[in-house]
């Protein structure tokens, strides 16, 4: 083997290699190689892998005589990336090509088809994971192997005399080579890919922890800052940016003094990128589109943030600020931290619904406990009026604390006192009705009257306890209302000896099917703001009582103030 034919092999590789780099790098390819058999795919590697294999008919290697070619390893990597009808494809355009421009005989333009098919096969029996290098080079001296069998089998005598055995043999090499060399250098690409995806990942789900506190607060200026902070300082990117719909949110680095919060957005691309809806690779000032003559940001990556409904709420942007192309892995980050951020601006706007519907549920209650109660009220202070005036006195006291209660404040939250004193100025009236047979014993222990309830949590029970379970009863009647402290939690019990609740509808009650907004209702609302482990609980017994108990977390200051709506 002389220096030059050497060089010319070396010269064969590298271009092998060179195209397996390309094939590699493209996405479109390689989601082409995945998913070969979708039609798109076959005509787009059948047209790649034909050139591919008429190119190495002209990269010959001068070995005497005859001149050694790559024209089957272009039609076998056919075969292996896109299966058998690729492999046929590309190996039937490439004979066709070289029988009218090169004069190629019959019997190796025939190989040259059933080569490509056969590689094609062996691609459906494998995924094309499983393809490794050696599977691949082992196919390849197959197929070389089965072509000298093939030729000396049923080519003429003259094409027997040109394939030489030292020919045959560096023809085969050659084609092993190929195949086993363009095969490493795919997996190689995938695999660097797959560690770029698991950084990407890694990256995203620490960044997601720790922004998750505060776009649960809202997607607006105050959440975006502090999540475009973290992002910048965990990804080291040169600047970070995070939009609205129409201003900027927050921008963190390098062109911050013209890449203002509040102001308008000036980048086209992000622009683009939420009328699109599609992920923006920047890879020159131009594609970006920023109107500052000086921006120092060259690349960069925007990627679209949607809300529930599929609608675009902003864009979050990571840029660079020199001129190469941003790599894989700030696209792949910038990607996955999109998908998460999204998910957690969904989960703010399923929060904020679920507080609006607590909210109008709040209100509803309030509008059917307080008109039905006020009504009966009325008509019993009028029948006082000219019998005990000093009765109707008092009962007009306690209803008039009783709507200050009810309808001035409108509070989600109250201290246990505040509403204690609701429902005493509510029992006194309720006395009017029963007379002597009521008795009303409340046992407050000190350590719990500063404490905070959700408005309207114990007069829809005491309500109940006593429409429900006192007022059919004959003969004397007792409720009784005890708060106390127990693991840390305000147990707050409600007792009444009524006709008890029968067990059917106590069942509707405990899973919440039972109709009406009033215990079904505090039950929900306490649940939803403390979690499982707190609610109510009743147990009753048909013509003996009831007993209510609430458990809820100790709370002696307001809720944390919350941040609220989404800013565009």
């Amino acid at each position: 083997m002389t220096v030059f034919t050497l060089l010319e092999l070396i010269s064969t590789l590298s271009f092998l290699a060179m195209t397996a780099y390309l094939t590699g790098r493209s996405r479109f390819i390689m989601r082409c190689a995945r998913q070969p058999f979708h039609p798109l795919s076959q005509f787009l590697l059948i047209v790649l892998f034909a050139f591919f294999s008429i190119t190495g008919n002209y990269s010959t290697i001068p070995w005497g005589e005859p001149l050694i070619t790559t024209r089957l390893t272009g039609v076998l990597l056919a075969g292996i990336i896109g299966g058998p009808i690729s492999g046929f494809g590309a190996g039937l355009i490439c004979s066709i090509y070289l029988t009218m421009a090169e004069q190629l005989t019959a019997v190796p333009a025939i190989y040259t088809i059933l080569a490509g098919t056969l590689s094609g096969l062996v691609r459906i029996r494998f995924h094309f994971h499983q393809l490794t290098p050696l599977a691949g080079a082992c196919l390849a001296l197959t197929a070389e192997l089965s072509q000298i069998l093939f030729i000396t089998l049923f080519a003429s005598p003259t094409e027997v005399a040109a394939f030489n055995s030292k020919a045959a043999a560096l023809t085969t090499a050659v084609s092993v080579a190929g195949v086993w060399f363009y095969l490493v250098i795919i997996n190689w690409i995938e695999a660097e890919q797959d560690i770029y995806g698991a950084r990407a990942a890694q990256l995203s789900l620490d960044i997601a922890s720790r922004t998750l506190p505060y776009l649960r607060l809202g997607f607006n200026s105050y959440s975006a800052t502090i999540t475009a902070r973290i992002i910048y300082d965990l990804t080291k990117i040169d600047a970070v940016s995070i939009t609205g719909r129409y201003k900027r949110l927050a921008f963190i680095g390098h062109g911050a003094d013209h890449h203002k919060p509040g102001e308008p957005i000036l980048s086209a691309a992000v622009k683009q990128a939420i009328n699109s809806k599609i992920m923006m690779v920047i890879n020159t000032p131009t594609d970006r589109g920023c109107p500052f003559p000086n921006c120092p940001l060259k690349a960069g990556v925007v990627v679209p943030l949607f809300t529930a409904n599929n609608k675009v709420v902003g864009t979050i942007e990571l840029a660079r600020i020199n001129d190469e192309t941003v790599s894989e892995l700030d696209i792949r980050i910038a990607n996955g931290l999109a998908n998460l951020l999204s998910v957690q601006i969904q989960l703010a706007e399923i929060d904020e619904q679920r507080k609006m519907r607590e909210k109008a549920e709040l209100k509803a209650l309030r509008a059917q406990i307080n008109p039905h109660f006020l009504f009966n009220t009325i008509n019993i202070i009028m029948s006082f009026c000219r019998t005990d005036p000093d009765k109707a006195r008092n009962l007009l006291g306690n209803l008039a604390t009783l709507m200050q209660q009810g309808y001035s404040n409108q509070n989600d939250f109250l201290t246990l006192q505040d509403e204690l004193t609701a429902i005493t100025a509510y029992l006194e009236i309720a006395k009017s009705r029963f007379g002597d047979r009521l008795t009303i014993a409340i046992n407050i222990d000190d350590a719990t009257v500063n404490t905070l309830v959700p408005a309207l949590s114990l007069q829809p029970l005491v309500e109940n306890a006593l429409n429900h379970g006192l007022f059919p009863k004959l003969g004397h009647c007792f409720i009784a209302i005890e708060s106390y402290i127990e693991d840390d939690a305000l147990i707050i019990t409600i007792t009444d000896n009524g006709v008890g609740i029968p067990p059917d509808r106590l069942a509707q009650i405990q899973t919440a099917t039972a109709d009406g907004i009033g215990i079904t209702n505090v039950n929900k609302r306490l649940t939803s703001i403390y979690g499982p482990e707190y609610g109510l609980s009743i147990i009753s017994e048909p013509a003996v009582g009831t007993e209510a108990r609430l458990r809820i977390p100790l709370q002696h200051e307001a809720a944390i103030d919350r941040k609220e709506g989404v800013v565009s």
